[in-house]
């Protein structure tokens, strides 16, 4: 007995020296390859044995692992003017190789509901026409670059949590681990706004290197702080954990507001409303009474060029130094970046009369757009060093990849408020009601800011959008399961 022992331990013990052995080894060749090449990356060549066995013993560990760093992920400038997102970037490639590497291995690996979902299909459409939009592209290789980008977020934003999300604790678990360091990250913001009392012009420093700019922060807090409204709702049983939430809940809705962020502001009422309405049953309504208006909006400008009279003044158009001139400006046509976003939205309309049906190709708008601006609308900022884009995601779909994308993008927002209000008068269950108007509400917070910038692309917000689309996956499976539509 005592030798059988022995020999376990010795073979214990040959493993870990085999183990620590490879660990230096690595450690050696990263600081070489470094020294010699001067190369970050390889700074990551002794992380590689360690992470390579943690995926293979516990993959899905590593995930809940993953989401921790989405929220404390920093933007570092590479090569120039290229941007990245570390550590979120690399780590999403490789959560995109476990991905395909479940789906090879695993045939039936994707919850049944997920295939046949009408909301699956539509992002499948989506997909399919980006494909051909890519196809017939100006310039293939930005558009391809593109594709790449939004394979991979599908990949891990959509069809890895899928097959993640499967019982309560699960959602629990994504909660707990995305939204403590996403609050860390906001009180890391506060505290250094607060220690330039709050200014409007230090809102794009504060929030380096975590955003790219305030927009963003503001979305981000807008699309998280229904989540904590819905927790203290919801939660009437413990009072010292309903503060907590209600306490966090205005902290979000403080640091949204000091964000300075017009569209964030807009995109927490229509949250709010969107919940509203799927209570009392009028959320269908929304969407196409939302569309009318828009194309009234278009028909009332474009008729005897009406629009030109809003033309803005170039002298008096430029950047406010405080919110309350940001306000007034808007009000009078000199806030310079709703001047910037009219020069630039008229141009996309002229220009997708050249390509209605597959667009200019993803990523191209920047190298097109010039020439059909009309330079009355002209700004200070119109020379766009930053190869910004439309500013308006439908606008941007129009022009990039033609009026079936921007079709498809409108009908699947409007389906996931359809399928949001149907599951909520579908259930008395507490839980999947909180859950289902959790979902909606993020899903109109993002709609609203996006509608003003291009912002589903982007790693955060883009993974936030999709854990909210998810959960509605994940509610209706549930009340399938629980009414025997579904086997256990």
């Amino acid at each position: 007995m005592s030798s059988e022992h022995n020999t376990v331990a010795i073979h214990v013990n040959k493993q870990e020296r085999w183990f620590y052995t490879l660990a230096v080894l690595a450690l050696l060749a990263g600081i070489a390859v470094f020294s010699y090449t001067h190369h970050y990356w390889a700074i990551g060549i002794p992380f590689v044995i360690p992470f390579t066995a943690w995926i293979i013993l516990n993959w899905k560990s590593f995930y809940w692992f993953y989401v921790i760093c989405i929220p404390l992920t920093v933007i570092t400038q590479v090569g120039g003017s290229s941007m990245m997102y570390l550590p979120q970037l690399p780590l999403t490639i490789l959560m995109a190789g476990i991905v395909i590497a479940l789906l090879l291995y695993h045939k039936r690996i994707l919850p049944e509901n997920l295939i046949h979902h009408p909301i699956t299909l539509i992002i499948f459409l989506q997909y399919i026409w980006l494909i051909v939009s890519v196809m017939f592209s100006q310039i293939p290789l930005y558009s391809i670059k593109y594709l790449g980008v939004n394979t991979i977020q599908l990949l891990v934003f959509f069809i890895l949590p899928a097959i993640v999300l499967q019982t309560k604790k699960d959602i629990f678990t994504l909660a707990k681990v995305f939204l403590i360091p996403m609050t860390l990250l906001a009180l890391f913001v506060f505290a250094r706004h607060a220690y330039f009392k709050f200014g409007y012009v230090e809102t794009n420093l504060v929030v380096k290197p975590f955003f790219y700019n305030h927009v963003d922060h503001a979305c981000v807090m807008s699309m998280v702080l229904p989540v904590f409204y819905i927790l203290w709702r919801y939660n009437k049983g413990n009072k010292r954990l309903r503060l907590l939430y209600l306490g966090l809940f205005l902290f979000y809705f403080l640091g949204m507001y000091l964000a300075f962020a017009r569209a964030a502001m807009l995109g927490t009422i229509f949250a709010f409303i969107i919940a509203w309405a799927i209570r009392k049953k009028l959320v269908n309504w929304f969407m196409p009474l939302f569309f009318t208006f828009c194309f009234v909006v278009i028909g009332l400008m474009s008729y005897n060029n009406k629009y030109i009279d809003f033309r803005p003044d170039f002298k008096q158009t430029y950047t406010r130094h405080t919110f309350n001139d940001l306000i007034k400006a808007s009000f009078v046509g000199g806030d310079m970046s709703s001047a910037e976003r009219f020069f630039r939205w008229i141009a996309a309309v002229r220009m997708s009369e050249e390509h209605p049906l597959v667009g200019v190709g993803p990523n191209n708008f920047y190298y097109y757009y010039k020439p059909h601006a009309v330079t009355i609308f002209k700004t200070y900022v119109s020379s766009n060093p930053e190869k910004s884009t439309t500013h308006n995601y439908f606008l941007f779909m129009l022009v990039e990849q033609g009026w079936p994308a921007m079709v498809l993008y409108g009908l699947l927002i409007s389906a996931l408020f359809y399928h949001a209000q149907k599951l909520y008068h579908r259930t008395e269950d507490k839980l999947y009601r909180a859950l289902t108007l959790t979902s909606a509400m993020i899903v109109a917070a993002f709609f609203l800011n996006n509608l003003f910038s291009e912002l589903l692309q982007t790693y955060r917000i883009g993974a936030i959008f999709y854990f909210a689309v998810l959960l509605l996956y994940w509610v209706d499976r549930q009340i399938k399961k629980e009414q025997k539509e579904l086997p256990a």
